[in-house]
């Protein structure tokens, strides 16, 4: 076992002792510090962080009892092995001792065999006692792992579930709205032999409204104001859509003309949040208006989405059981946001979340 770089702390106010524990200890691989009494000794034990500590258990100020105690109690150093100095077979020591925390006791006067076997016994003891420290951290993070692991797999799952629930609205849509107007076209293109002005007229009417129900998809699944213009112009079309196709009033803040940009992934999840949380306005708030506020700070990205509806309670409803919810708070804690909601049965709902950001010129 190497040896080097071995650090002594003794402890002791009589001279004679550290003398000779000094004389002792004497290798070249030993490094000994002395301190005069206890107070001093925990002092400098918590500076230099010994590799053992020999103490005295007779001192002026604070006894050696005590000072183990201390150690014992100290986060830095509570680990260190320590030897109380004894008289020869002081029964009465060695018991209090043991009940401070003494690892082992050195009996006056001093043998030198027996001291070079206690020092490398206790060595073996504090390797020994690191071993279980580190096996114990090693132990705790394997569980933090395996709990993050879980917590993975369980929004892995949610996303996945939020991209078939997408993918099944859509396809819906397409099934009834698309696939009608189409199925309407085909079946007036086939008359096309009866009155060719009145079919060309019918045929224009549905085909506007086609090309209508696939600009709305198109914008709902991904507008291009966002990446062209920014959030605010997104958010600004967002209203108007949402207004002309609910009746319900938005009263916001915000600027279109505002052309502040920031991380991609931060304004696709505000506008994401906000589209949702107005979707569930509609939906279940039964109100005829709402109110929305983008709060641009200098280190920070707020927005907030409020209604005076039905509410809810909070604590009765799982986030992970409500696709809408569980969203949000994804979408929002995957970017690196703080997502909050507050909701209570007749009082409304706010859906706030909070990024720290830096602008992007």
């Amino acid at each position: 076992m190497n040896e080097h770089d071995y650090t002594i702390l003794v402890i002791d106010d009589e001279m004679i002792t550290r003398t000779t524990l000094a004389a002792l200890l004497e290798k070249p691989n030993y490094r000994v510090e002395m301190a005069e009494d206890g107070i001093q000794g925990f002092e400098l034990a918590k500076q230099i962080h010994p590799d053992v500590i020999l103490l005295d258990v007779m001192m002026p100020r604070m006894n050696g009892y005590d000072v183990c105690k201390c150690i014992r109690l100290d986060p830095q150093i509570g680990e260190v092995p320590v030897i109380m100095i004894t008289a020869l077979d002081d029964h009465d020591a060695k018991m209090n001792g043991l009940m401070a925390g003494a690892d082992d006791f050195l009996a006056k006067p001093f043998d030198s065999l027996e001291l070079k076997i206690r020092l490398h016994t206790l060595r073996h003891v504090a390797r020994y006692r690191h071993l279980l420290d580190e096996r114990e951290k090693l132990q705790m993070a394997l569980a933090e792992l395996s709990e993050k692991n879980k917590q993975l797999q369980a929004l892995s799952r949610q996303v996945l579930e939020a991209q078939e629930n997408e993918r099944r609205r859509v396809a819906v849509e397409l099934h009834d709205e698309i696939g009608q107007l189409l199925t309407g076209l085909k079946l007036i293109l086939e008359r096309s032999h009866e009155d060719p002005a009145n079919v060309l007229s019918e045929a224009r009417i549905v085909t506007n409204d086609l090309m209508h129900h696939v600009r709305e998809m198109s914008l709902n699944l991904r507008p291009a104001a966002l990446d062209d213009f920014g959030l605010s112009a997104a958010l600004d079309g967002l209203f108007k859509r949402f207004i002309s196709q609910t009746r319900i009033a938005i009263h916001h803040n915000v600027n279109p003309l505002d052309d502040h940009r920031f991380d991609k992934t931060v304004e696709t999840t505000v506008f994401r949040v906000t589209q949702e949380a107005l979707t569930n306005i509609a939906r279940h708030a039964e109100v005829q208006e709402a109110e929305v506020a983008l709060t641009i700070a200098p280190r920070h990205l707020r927005i907030s989405i409020f209604d005076n509806g039905k509410g809810f309670d909070v604590n009765l409803k799982d986030p992970g059981t409500s696709t809408g919810l569980s969203s949000m708070a994804e979408r929002a804690n995957m970017a690196g946001g703080n997502f909050t909601i507050r909701s209570e049965p007749g009082k409304g709902t706010l859906v706030f979340v909070d990024f720290e950001i830096t602008t992007e010129e």
